[in-house]
């Protein structure tokens, strides 16, 4: 049985699927259009075809980084544009920060271990990826959480900060992205004698505190075990 050709558009996807892994581990520059060719199972005129060049195609990637409308998106726009500000959805936003960093979960368009290589790369080279990263899916995160925190001190569940406006977001955001970094190699290189879930949980109390939040209002509304089964749901 003859397999059915592939449209222009699927193939292209099929492209950039198989341009990822190859992109995380040698990053934009030591990676060539060969390999990028090798890796699509397609020949470099075919790879011209659909992409002018290596650029065109990396760009690709930023944008289905970006679009991909899988789990992760769908339960990311929920908090970000249905839940009122407030500190039970601030916890749900912290939550879901730490999980998806150091658990891949929701689990996305592009594997989690993928995504994290993608962004070291981008550090090491230009930035351009994380940057893009960054101002698509995190800027939104971050007025979300200033929102709640607001929200949270009006009704006596936070005290204010003198923290920038924006960073108790990216300050949280950079210890659930380095717990992520610290288990990239297969055996994690630094031991916090906790499992994943337990390391989750203790970031999420850690982070919530570093934001304000009343150690009553934690209790009150962080229960690691509801906020689980409404992500995997």
């Amino acid at each position: 049985m003859t397999k059915s050709r592939l449209s222009a558009e699927e193939r292209k996807t099929a492209i950039v699927k198989a341009a990822l892994p190859l992109f995380a581990r040698k990053g934009y520059a030591e990676t060539t259009t060969k390999e990028l060719a090798r890796a699509a199972g397609v020949s470099e005129p075919l790879l011209y075809k659909h992409f002018p060049g290596k650029e065109a195609l990396y760009l690709e990637i930023q944008k289905y980084c970006c679009d991909g409308q899988d789990p992760a998106t769908r339960k990311f726009i929920h908090l970000v544009t249905e839940l009122e500000p407030s500190a039970s959805t601030l916890v749900h936003l912290v939550y879901y920060l730490v999980r998806i960093q150091v658990l891949g979960k929701p689990a996305g368009s592009v594997e989690s271990d993928t995504r994290q290589r993608l962004m070291i790369k981008s550090f090491l080279e230009d930035g351009a990826f994380a940057r893009l990263m960054y101002e698509n899916r995190f800027s939104c995160f971050s007025e979300r959480i200033d929102a709640c925190l607001k929200a949270a001190v009006s009704a006596g569940d936070a005290i204010k900060t003198p923290l920038t406006a924006g960073n108790s977001a990216r300050f949280g955001h950079h210890l659930a992205a380095w717990l992520a970094l610290v288990h990239l190699p297969p055996k994690p290189a630094m031991n916090y004698k906790a499992s994943r879930e337990d390391l989750v949980n203790q970031a999420v109390w850690f982070i919530l505190r570093g934001m304000g939040m009343t150690r009553k209002a934690i209790a009150a509304n962080f229960n690691p075990k509801a906020l689980g089964l409404f992500f995997d749901s």
